[in-house]
């Protein structure tokens, strides 16, 4: 019996000792990413633009990358709406060129880009006519249904009105919106027929199309919309020709549009959406070579018609240190999110807090749409500031654009060339070569030449120039790259939102995305790409921040750990197991707890003062902070340990968009459809036992078993406290497991959580007799 008895105080002084030292690694860990987190946000900047005061005649030329790869996940409709948006913007036609990259090669995108680029020459005018915002026609459209979030009809009145022809608003608007529902059932019948089928097959009896698969297809571009003339066009009357919209005052040039299918062949790496962003870069400068590039992803619209010369004040704005700002961030804002933001796809709290407070040191973090870039900045250079004056100005530019860097094409090195002259300080420019303006078939044809897959081999390209290689997450990447040499970054909040998509409000598909990102952050982490490893350009306080965008998934490690430690004396059941993980609290933890809890719940409330979200919007983010760490983030650790160990790839997973949902009444029913479909993923299970985990561990506080009174109450109330704090941040992801039940169960979910909990009070009672 006395050897009994010292074996279970060896093993519990054992258990203890493990128990305390776990507990104090995560304790420091927790505090080390709490400072991570909060050192960045000491100085937040606001910052506002006068587009007004801009000039006509400096607004820069802009070339516009729109990146889709999979028509199934990537509706055309949606695709086609954006493009229309672009076209659309308030900005002269003859200095935005839109580039439509189909990394699919479908032969069902291109052809829903040509119908939008018909539709556009009604379009396009109409805008410019009535003023209209958004410049999307489904999101106009459906603003007169109920809006694209269920809000009430917008109603335009005379006083809101910004066009010229206010009596004939009525008129053109049905003409108009007749028209585009003609488009979209153009587009629906493509989808409908054999166009997948026909993919690959010789379109026209040319040769451009040849059969293959999505990772295997020639390069294509093809100009939709050529280059208009720098001179306004006037239309002609409603009366004149059949045109349905009287246009005898609009300037109804377009801009231009250009279709890029860059090359793929199996064996050869592709890298992704940073690869298509590359064959971009390269082919629109032998096109176009605009100064600023303008990305968005397919499915994020231009909401705002001034974005783009938004962008350009802080491009442009020498007296704030504006040449040497690489990229201008928007936040990203989303439609089609249910009311209560169930997932936290706002993600309010990094958008309006966390990059706000990035502002005021080198600038935001590139979140990869929504983002206008100096091209010169994306070539690997540093910021003209920083690059001392020479002699020979000349030479020192046409080293920067050596072949081996960039590859050996002679009409991309010269547009290099004009890049980085254009790029330098007004005092040290002379004379460059200007951009290619007639796109003829030669400057074709070197396009395409440009977004061949062998291109890049023995270049610098993903590495030190263009978009960055080697993580799923290429935007953090690239950005950092970015910082790195010295640029800055600017944050530009406008109102109306500049930019709107659409974000998965399935739980699944929002739980794989948060595990890309999150993968890719890893990934960077273990890359030469960490921000430990940077030089000395980059500022101290935005090193930390990429530290802590890079490392924040590990904290997973030691959540998951603090949530399990209470069901060991459940599944032991023994004395031992209760004193090692349930030792009585001294009153000075406690009072040291109390004191922390509400210093976090202070910086919190300040937070949420200063960047103007709400209450609800910051513990919604909270909750599914705890959702993804016990999920998705964990996933991500075991990913790129495996890659790490074994050279296992991560594989990268495609978000679906949902397509545009239409006016009608059924569209409008199901339009928080997928928020209730339940699709099990095995990202489900950890978060699930952790909830299972929770619930039991309350019931064995509550009911008093032998766990409780083998340590007194006050520990039991502190462990009943902490499990019911975690299963209140698990609320969304039991809604999500319910599906369509909680629709009508929501109400009744404490009633059912409480019966659970007698149910296995029972049990724990059983178990101890």
């Amino acid at each position: 019996m006395m050897s009994s008895t010292a074996d279970e105080e060896t093993s519990s002084r054992a258990g203890v000792r493990v128990v305390w030292t776990i507990s104090v690694a995560g304790e420091l860990w927790f505090a080390l990413m709490w400072v991570l987190d909060q050192l960045p946000k000491m100085r937040p900047v606001r910052r506002s633009v006068d587009v007004a005061a801009l000039e006509e005649s400096l607004l820069p030329a802009v070339d516009v990358f729109v990146t889709t790869a999979d028509p199934a996940k990537e509706p055309p409709i949606t695709t086609v709406n954006t493009v229309l948006s672009i076209l659309a913007a308030d900005y002269p036609a003859d200095r935005v060129t839109c580039y439509v990259s189909d990394d699919g090669g479908a032969l069902l995108t291109r052809d829903a880009v040509e119908e939008a680029a018909r539709f556009a020459r009604l379009w396009v005018p109409f805008c410019r006519k009535h003023g209209v915002e958004p410049r999307n026609p489904e999101a106009y459209f459906s603003a007169g249904a109920g809006g694209v979030d269920g809000n009430k009809a917008r109603v335009v009145t005379r006083a809101d009105y910004k066009g010229t022809a206010w009596p004939e608003l009525p008129r053109d608007r049905r003409r108009v919106r007749r028209e585009y529902e003609e488009l979209r059932l153009r587009i629906d019948a493509l989808q409908a027929g054999d166009t997948r089928r026909r993919r690959w097959s010789l379109a026209d009896g040319s040769s451009s199309w040849r059969r293959g698969t999505a990772d295997d297809h020639a390069a294509v571009v093809q100009v939709l919309v050529d280059r208009p003339s720098r001179n306004p066009n006037l239309g002609v009357g409603d009366g004149d020709g059949g045109n349905l919209l009287d246009l005898s005052s609009v300037d109804v040039r377009l801009p231009a549009l250009i279709y890029v299918c860059r090359e793929k062949r199996h064996g050869r790496a592709h890298h992704r959406k940073a690869g298509a962003m590359n064959a971009l870069l390269r082919a629109s400068a032998v096109l176009s070579n605009a100064p600023f590039v303008l990305n968005l992803d397919c499915d994020h619209y231009v909401n705002n018609s001034q974005a783009l010369r938004a962008g350009a004040c802080l491009m442009l704005d020498r007296g704030g240190g504006g040449d040497g700002v690489a990229f201008v961030q928007f936040p990203q804002r989303f439609d089609g999110v249910d009311p209560s933001d169930r997932y936290a796809n706002h993600n309010r709290v990094f958008f309006d807090c966390t990059e706000l407070g990035l502002d005021g040191l080198q600038g935001p973090i590139y979140v990869g749409t929504g983002c206008m870039f100096r091209r010169a900045a994306l070539y690997g250079v540093e910021p003209p500031r920083r690059t001392p004056r020479r002699d020979d100005d000349s030479g020192d530019l046409a080293a920067g654009a050596e072949p081996d860097k960039f590859g050996h094409s002679t009409p991309f090195l010269r547009s290099v060339h004009s890049a980085l002259k254009k790029n330098q300080p007004p005092e040290q420019r002379g004379t460059a070569s200007p951009p290619c303006c007639l796109l003829d078939a030669a400057v074709i044809a070197e396009a395409t030449e440009l977004v061949s897959c062998g291109y890049e081999e023995r270049t610098a390209w993903g590495r030190d120039v263009g978009w960055a290689y080697g993580t799923v997450t290429e935007d953090v990447a690239t950005g950092f790259c970015v910082h790195r040499r010295g640029w800055r970054s600017a944050y530009c909040a406008t109102a109306p939102d500049a930019f709107r998509g659409t974000a998965p409000i399935n739980l699944a598909d929002r739980l794989h995305q948060v595990l890309r990102w999150a993968a890719g952050s890893l990934e960077i982490f273990f890359s030469r790409n960490n921000a430990l490893l940077a030089g000395g350009r980059l500022h101290p306080m935005q090193r930390v921040a990429y530290l802590n965008t890079t490392m924040y998934p590990f904290t997973s490690v030691f959540l998951m750990l603090y949530c399990l430690f209470p069901a060991v004396p459940l599944v032991l059941g023994n004395a031992a197991a209760g004193a090692a993980f349930s030792v009585a609290p001294s009153a000075t933890y406690v009072a040291f707890l109390a004191a922390l809890m509400l210093t976090l719940a202070a910086v919190a409330a300040l937070e949420v003062r200063w960047s103007g979200i709400t209450l609800g919007e910051w513990w919604r983010n909270e909750q599914f902070w705890m959702v993804s760490a016990t999920s998705a983030y964990l996933a991500a650790v075991a990913q790129v340990a495996l890659k790490v160990a074994a050279g296992k790839e991560i594989s990268f997973t495609l978000t679906s968009k949902r397509s545009a949902a239409g006016t009608g009444g059924a569209a409008r029913k199901e339009r928080f459809a997928e928020l209730y479909a339940v699709r099990w993923t095995v990202l489900m299970v950890p978060p699930a036992v952790v909830l299972a985990v929770g619930v039991a561990s309350m019931a064995a506080g509550v009911e008093g078993g032998r766990w409780r009174r083998n340590n007194g109450g006050t520990a039991a109330a502190l462990g009943v406290a902490f499990n019911a704090w975690v299963v209140a941040h698990l609320y969304p992801f039991a809604l999500g497991l319910m599906g369509r039940w909680s629709k009508s169960l929501s109400p009744l979910l404490l009633l059912v959580a409480l019966l659970t909990v007698r149910l296995l009070c029972f049990a724990a009672q059983f178990h101890t007799l």
